[in-house]
């Protein structure tokens, strides 16, 4: 699929009113010039703007709570971590309605905030529950010996924690990327209205769907999908490594 997928969005006009080849005739890269426009620029732009917030709010949020779930005593702390477990269990097309009725009117809809604003409360219940697995691995001596020294919670959170838990959180930035870069319900719900708001996955869809015009050919729908592959291909082949060592690796190294 992967090769038919760059054969195809290389092909001339001419040889797509042909039968089907695995190898174009010449060599054609206008459609992506087509598809990576002024235009698209922005939408690449708005597209960044949303996985930057997204990634440093399910790092922030997500670290700090499981970092009092794990290591801050204090009442209910296991009674909290299984309400917030629990919402795993509600699949995103029963909140979808009531998240959209909510955003509406508070006014979001049409802006990015939907995109970005709900993950710095919390981060995401699964990925508090990576980041408490891999901060309860962390021996209670390291925070003891702080609280010694004098350090409060946050200071120990800074100082300590964040330093221990780099593999996962480095995991949970690149999912992160790769879900919102890939994101394409949460755009059409919110943005699709305001059209200097759309993300490259929804101005994608909506401008190459069909073949109403000559810009909508195969080939050009083809190389929308490669620009739409490359930036995970390459994020997950350069930190394939870190990514197997952040789902392995339940505590410290050395």
């Amino acid at each position: 699929p992967f090769y038919c997928l760059f054969i195809e969005s290389v092909m001339p006009d001419s040889q797509l009113l042909e039968l089907p080849s695995l190898w174009p005739s010449a060599f054609n890269f206008a459609p992506y010039l087509k598809v990576f426009s002024y235009e698209y620029l922005w939408y690449f732009k708005n597209t960044i703007f949303v996985c930057g917030l997204n990634i440093l709010g399910v790092c922030l949020a997500s670290s700090f709570t499981a970092y009092g779930i794990a290591k801050v005593n204090f009442k209910g702390r296991n009674i909290v971590f299984g309400i917030i477990l629990s919402t795993v269990l509600l699949p995103g097309t029963v909140t979808s309605i009531p998240l959209f009725v909510l955003y509406t009117r508070m006014g979001w809809v049409g802006t990015h905030l939907p995109l970005w604003l709900p993950v710095w409360f919390g981060g995401g219940a699964m990925n508090i529950f990576l980041v408490r697995q891999f901060i309860k691995g962390i021996p209670n001596s390291y925070t003891e010996a702080a609280i010694i020294d004098g350090a409060n919670s946050f200071r120990i959170y800074v100082s300590i924690i964040v330093p221990l838990i780099k593999p996962i959180l480095l995991y949970l930035a690149v999912m992160t990327f790769i879900g919102q870069w890939n994101d394409f319900q949460g755009p059409l719900m919110y943005v699709k209205q305001n059209q200097s708001s759309w993300t490259m996955s929804l101005a994608l869809y909506l401008n190459f769907q069909s073949l109403a015009s000559g810009k909508n050919l195969p080939n050009v729908q083809m190389a929308a999908g490669v620009i739409m592959l490359v930036p995970c291909a390459v994020l997950f082949g350069l930190f394939q490594k870190q990514l197997m060592e952040g789902v392995a690796t339940i505590g410290i190294k050395g």
